[in-house]
This record gives C-alpha cells, structure tokens and sequence, in this order.
C-alpha cells in the first residue's frame, strides 16, 4: 500500500450544469438511537450531540450507493444513506447513460447472440487479465443481469438499439433513453419503497472500530456543525472517485495532473482515505476516464465534430476522428500539453445550429478559437505550426477527394473536404470523468487489508473500488456506471445478509 497523503477535502463550488442536473432532495426523519458495545480508535473523545443504530450504513449518494441501500432495505436490515451533499452528488448523475452487459433481454430482443463468457473473453483482453480474475468472471456473469433488473423490475427507459463501444466487436452499450438519471431516479424510488433512509447535509469524517479493528460505524458531522454517530453492523463505502482531490490525482494518477474534471461535486476522495488509514489495501495503475472536452461548454460538446480535421500543436493530424472517444482522450492526455484543434472552413460553420453557433462565436471573442483566410493563418494565431497545418489539410483534403482515408481509416461519410474559406481552428482539450483506482474488494464486495484479508464489517461498492475491475484504460462506454450498480447491488444484499444473521 502507497502512504497516502494529508488531501484538503474542501467541497468545490456547483458549476451550472452539474447543478442543473444533480437530483434534489429532501433529509429523511432520523430515529435517535444509542451506541453499543464500540469505541472508537479515532475520534474517540469526541462529543456526539446524537446517535443513530442501523443494520446497515451507506456512505455516499451515487448509483452504487443508492442501489445499495435500496437493496439492503429489500433485504429486511434497517438501513441509511449518509450523504454530504444537500441532493444525490455522485458521478452517476451526470453520465450519458449506457450500461455494458451481455445476454441480456434487450440484446435477444434485438437479435444479438451473446453470453457472459463472451464478455468475460473481452475484459480480460482489455486488462482484466491483470486483476483478479474471478472479479472479472464476476462482472461478466452479473452485468447483464443487472440491466435485465434494471429493464423489467425498475422499469428503467432503454433505447432498443444496442450499440458497440469500445475496441469490442460485440453489439454490448445499452444506452437508457435520456441520460443516467434515467436509473438513478428509478432505483431511488426503489430504497424509498424498501424503507430505506436518507441523511443529505451530513459529512462522514471516519470510520469507527472497536478494539478487535472491526468496523462498527461513521463519525459524521451536520451542516450546522452538529458532530452525530452512526452505529452499525457494516458499512459500505461508495463515496466516488477522487478527480476533485488533486493530492491524490497526482499521488495515485500523476499522468492525468491538471487535467479538468466534470465528475461529481462529491468525489474529493476523503470515503476511500478513511479506509486507507485503517489498512485497506489500494488497487490501481494510474488511468482515468474521461472525455474530449471544449472549452467554451462542459460535457462532450457538439463542437468537436468528427467531421473536421484534428490536428495536434504541431499542426498534424493524429487519429481518426470518427474513432473511439475514449482511446482519443488517452492520446490527447499524454499529449505535452494535453491539446488538439480542430479545423473548420466556411461551410461547416454556416451548418451549426442555433445553440452552438454563440458558443463558436464566444470562443472566437475569448481568443480561443482562431480565424484565417487559410488555415496556417489561423493556426499560427493560436501558436500552431501554420505550414504543417496547411500541409495536413490538404492531405486530408486529397484523402476526401479519393473516398478513402488510408491515413487513419476514417469513415467515408464523415471525410467531407474542407475547402471553403476562411478556415477556423478551435482549441480543444481533455475532460476526466472518473479515477480508475481504489479499495481492493473481493467478489463479495468486502473491502481487503494490505494481507488480502476482509477488514471486519466493511464493505465498497463503486468507483471507490473500480480499480479492482479496471486496470488503467476503460475497457468500453458503461463498464463504469455497471460497475457502480451492480457493486451496489451485491454489497447492500450482502451486508444486510450479514447484519441480520
């Protein structure tokens, strides 16, 4: 295990898209209880103006958490959802929405053959062949079904089409109607009807042991500066990544330093530091997940068009950019000053739509975006190499003219020459959405020491734990967010099983 270091936990200001989008809601009536048979190693001469008993302990309010305590409640325990946040603030809110699974109804509706041992085949090629393999085995066996509980038992919108992601040649993106609030509103609704509870303003400071090491609850502290106790069989953490702790981006993901992060206001990394300190072993290799970003919107901007030419500082083209966003984002984050642009004539800026043309113009006001009437002048107005960029917009150009990009294989219908002039060069970057790294589970979604020993009574689910199902690169769109709900739902019935025996 690295030694971690001290990480300022302050909580980021609300940028308005994540505002707009995050679930609102209301704290749940708290039932007084009292603290029995635990002491504390940390923490322990505090004074709580309050304690609470429960079955089951959920720190965080993403889709794994959420899933979680729904299902500890389905499972009969008495069980609470602490988060810090005024609303649901985990990542899951935010994501477009696409859940990975095989054998699923909606493939057999659509007429794709698949099985788990088909998926399990993919993720060891992505990297799983590198991790515990029975973890592996284990997703592949349950993401499916999953999606499956989240369709006909949820009622969870999907779209019908089933999509490929990823380097995968399997038809495996299940991609819910609108976004993923799509499920987090429909397995919120679920914890509710199972009796689950809510706690929103409510920040975990630690974890609290008794004197064998075992878990017995969470110090936590109220927004009116109130310090409360939960007491509890087990806990599980599924507190998020850690992208808005840059100590720890840059211990645990030094490759990924500086770069901008749209994740969950939440996700500042104290939930996974908690157990760290109590020994929880650490599983990562540094990779991230993340997005192409531009800088005048957040989120995947319809900006970055694969119908443009993408060229690096350098002023040359670098990928195909119709191909996978994900591997584009890895290409472009070790990039040196993790950059590219992207190259617009006339014609394609006479085609943008009523809600991206004031952003191109604002990019234009900002300095951001360049004007020219060829391309190297407006490339070297954003310190590009103008004779380079010239040269690879007329190769490019040639390519389109030919039907064929024998460069980097890209589609015939997005290889439009750009011949109109002026010529426009936009500046992009790199957006992270998730930190690939955190506790060590097992299959049962127990949370393992530096010995690989179950700490007693503690459990994660989520990203807090991803680095135990994903090495550094993402393996395909809606591992991740799968993850986070399946993890959930096996570490809430797990725990509750284990509290109530």
């Amino acid at each position: 295990m690295k030694e971690t270091k001290t990480i300022n936990t302050a909580q980021p200001k609300l940028t308005r898209r994540q505002f707009a989008k995050l679930l609102t809601g209301g704290a749940a009536t708290m039932a007084l209880g009292s603290l029995f048979g635990c002491t504390t190693q940390q923490a322990a001469a505090a004074e709580a103006h309050a304690t609470f008993d429960y079955d089951v302990v959920v720190l965080g309010g993403g889709g794994a958490g959420v899933t979680a305590v729904g299902q500890a409640a389905a499972a009969g325990a008495k069980a609470v959802l602490v988060e810090k946040m005024a609303w649901l603030a985990g990542s899951s809110s935010l994501a477009i929405g696409t859940f990975y699974g095989a054998g699923t109804q909606l493939q057999k509706a659509a007429g794709i053959e698949d099985d788990p041992a088909g998926l399990l085949d993919y993720f060891l090629s992505r990297g799983g062949d590198k991790l515990d393999y029975d973890v592996q085995k284990f997703c592949a066996d349950h993401f499916g079904e999953t999606i499956d509980w989240l369709v006909g038992e949820l009622g969870v919108p999907f779209k019908d089409k089933v999509s490929k992601k990823g380097k995968d040649t399997v038809e495996r993106g299940h991609n819910c109607v609108n976004n993923a609030m799509d499920a987090l509103r429909a397995v919120t609704a679920f914890a509710q009807e199972k009796g689950a509870e809510f706690h929103f303003g409510t920040a975990v400071e630690s974890l609290v042991v008794d004197d064998s090491g075992a878990v017995c609850g969470v110090l936590a502290k109220r927004g009116n500066g109130e310090t409360v106790r939960y007491n509890a069989k087990n806990v599980i953490v599924a507190t998020g990544g850690f992208c808005r702790n840059e100590g720890m981006i840059d211990e645990y993901c030094p490759d990924y330093s500086g770069v901008y992060t749209e994740v969950g206001v939440g996700c500042t990394g104290e939930g996974l530091k908690m157990g760290l300190d109590l020994g929880a072993d650490y599983v990562g290799h540094g990779g991230t997940n993340g997005i192409l970003a531009c800088p005048v919107e957040p989120g995947q901007s319809k900006l970055i068009n694969k119908q443009a030419l993408w060229i690096t500082t350098a002023g040359e083209r670098f990928t195909n950019e119709g191909g996978q966003t994900h591997d584009i984002y890895y290409d472009v984050a070790h990039f040196d000053d993790q950059k590219f642009y992207a190259v617009y004539d006339q014609a394609m800026v006479d085609a943008l739509n009523e809600d991206l043309r004031p952003k191109f113009e604002f990019g234009l006001e900002e300095g951001m975006f360049a004007k020219g009437e060829t391309v190297a002048e407006a490339a070297s107005a954003l310190g590009i190499d103008g004779a380079a960029a010239q040269a690879a917009l007329d190769a490019y150009n040639e390519l389109a003219a030919a039907g064929e990009d024998t460069q980097f294989k890209k589609k015939a219908e997005n290889l439009i020459p750009l011949t109109t002039a002026p010529y426009y060069v936009l500046t992009m970057g790199v957006c992270t959405h998730g930190s690939f790294g955190g506790y060590r589970v097992n299959t049962e979604f127990k949370v393992l020491d530096t010995a690989g020993e179950p700490i007693p009574n503690l459990y994660a689910a989520g990203e807090v734990c991803c680095g135990t199902f994903i090495y550094d690169d993402y393996p395909a769109g809606g591992c991740g967010l799968n993850w986070s709900y399946t993890s959930g739902r096996f570490a809430g019935k797990n725990a509750a099983e284990a509290a109530l025996a």
